[in-house]
């Protein structure tokens, strides 16, 4: 029997993006974040979620894209390693089971977040890792 991973599937602009399941907490729609001052413009700043503060990254912008909001913004919860963060996507799609003989390792110089690309009958899914986001998150 293959190995089979499970990706949260999300996109940015025209792109395809997944993050394992294993990382993400929860989506949500999008809700009132609190501004914080002198941060980068990426970091659009922090949102009460049950009994925790978290940062909030609008994804777009710190890949260098273009955003717009509405209430329907997703905001997907990802676990990282100095604990949860609020990701800003354009939208989120469905759970990829992907086998692991459909993913090849990706060695860029061009993004060093995709360390992996998965090759799906269709297109391709650009797998993002998220402990590898050098986000310099703010200290909650």
């Amino acid at each position: 029997m293959a190995n089979v991973q499970y990706f949260l599937r999300f996109r940015l602009r025209h792109e395809w993006y997944g993050i394992e399941i294993n990382s993400v907490s929860e989506v949500l729609h999008f809700m009132l974040v609190s501004e914080l001052p002198i941060t980068r413009s990426d970091i659009l700043g922090i949102m009460r979620l049950h009994e925790a503060v978290i940062p909030v990254i609008d994804l777009r912008l710190y890949f260098g894209l273009t955003a717009e909001y509405s209430l329907n913004t997703p905001i997907i919860v990802a676990k990282t390693l100095s604990g949860a963060v609020g990701l800003v996507v354009d939208d989120v799609d469905n759970l990829e089971r992907i086998d692991e003989s459909q993913i090849i390792q990706h060695d860029s110089k061009v993004s060093r977040y995709i360390t992996r690309v998965a090759k799906l009958p269709n297109d391709l899914l650009l797998l993002i890792d998220v402990a590898l986001l050098d986000l310099e998150l703010p200290i909650l």
